[in-house]
């Protein structure tokens, strides 16, 4: 009995071994970016993880989730290789030279949200130019023609690092308006009564997400394998979506 046990014990070990050629570092800056991920001790929960366990089951990668404090140290630490990918990625041409990015995996669609107390407006442009303050995550891409309005409305841009930061400035009023992530917005418009979104503005900025993998720590190869991943359980993603 022992030795079968033991045979046992080894088979599993074996299969485990073979199961996961490549441990991922994962990182993260968030610790509540609900319902996305959500951060409980040592432990991510929500959709965004959902969806990653969903892609990398039954796959040649581990993953191990590695909190750092802020995006733009998520961005060195690819740049060095001290981790190999992150999550919910947009492309740009500086992140680029560092990073291989996979295929989109989901859509992202950026609204703008209001205090019950400001003014509805069509434009970002607008509320700008009438000294507005906007509360933003920091090291996010919005588009082309945000970065200009940054450059040109520098002091009423306010960079936060976390959603739940962001959204209680806006309870708050201690910003007025918050450009966010549609599935975020809807969560914490629940939970603070004086959230709402501005329906006369269009979307500040609809893209698709990737990952992106550090070129130091990962190659064209494992993306391509990646890739096949998100292609192959496309469906069982959009289910984790779609409710939200």
């Amino acid at each position: 009995m022992k030795m079968f046990l033991l045979a046992f014990i080894v088979l599993v070990v074996q299969f485990n071994a073979l199961a996961c050629t490549k441990t991922l570092k994962m990182g993260t800056n968030e610790t509540n970016w609900a319902p996305y991920l959500i951060k409980q001790g040592n432990t991510f929960v929500g959709i965004e993880v959902d969806a990653i366990d969903t892609i990398f089951k039954n796959s040649p990668f581990c993953i191990k989730w590695v909190y750092l404090p802020s995006l733009s140290r998520v961005q060195q630490e690819l740049k060095t290789g001290n981790i190999d990918i992150t999550f919910a990625a947009s492309y740009t041409k500086a992140r680029a030279e560092y990073s291989h990015f996979t295929d989109i995996y989901r859509d992202e669609i950026m609204l703008l949200y209001k205090h019950k107390s400001a003014k509805d407006v069509d434009n970002l442009t607008t509320l700008l130019e009438r000294g507005a303050m906007v509360g933003v995550n920091r090291g996010s891409f919005f588009g082309a023609e945000f970065e200009k309005l940054k450059k040109r409305y520098p002091n009423q841009i306010v960079l936060t690092s976390e959603a739940n930061t962001r959204f209680g400035m806006l309870n708050k009023k201690r910003v007025d308006y918050v450009i966010d992530d549609s599935v975020v917005a809807h969560y914490f418009a629940k939970r603070y009564s004086p959230i709402l979104p501005v329906k006369s503005a269009p979307a500040v900025n609809v893209n698709g997400v990737h990952f992106m993998m550090s070129k130091r720590s990962t190659t064209l190869d494992q993306v391509a394998v990646i890739n096949r991943l998100i292609k192959n359980n496309k469906a069982a993603i959009e289910r984790i979506y779609k409710p939200y």
